[in-house]
């Protein structure tokens, strides 16, 4: 028998189970010290090479912004998403500017129910600003 966390995850996937949701996640891990800029470039290349990619990466973005009480990953996903939409073209910003990843993403970790530091509150303004 699965557990139920092994079921929904073989129903909605694993989105740091490909390539760039892996770096993703090791360039949005808590324990690393500072960004990983060098590993946030190869997301970036990962995305505009690949057709899957942008999609990939957004998905793997929103899992580790959405529901994160750890809020220095969120602030490295908000760097790591940052660099991509500075760096990688249209088929990218497609998903980004969408109005579900705006307010079911960005809009929805600021919300005063989940108590976000100011400085996580301004970041997510200014990237909102930047993205749409």
């Amino acid at each position: 028998m699965f557990s139920l966390g092994e079921t929904m995850e073989f129903l909605i996937g694993n989105h740091f189970s490909t390539p760039v949701g892996q770096r993703i996640e090791r360039a949005t891990s808590g324990s690393l010290q500072s960004e990983d800029w060098m590993l946030n470039m190869e997301i970036c290349d990962i995305i505009n090479e690949t057709d899957e990619g942008p999609k990939d990466a957004v998905k793997a973005i929103k899992k580790r912004i959405v529901g994160n009480k750890n809020f220095r990953e969120i602030m490295l996903a908000l760097t790591v998403l940052e660099t991509c939409v500075k760096n990688c073209g249209h088929r990218f910003h497609v998903f980004v500017a969408s109005q579900e990843f705006v307010e079911g993403v960005l809009v929805r970790s600021i919300l005063p129910k989940y108590n976000p530091p100011t400085v996580l509150h301004d970041r997510i303004l200014s990237l909102i600003q930047v993205s749409v």
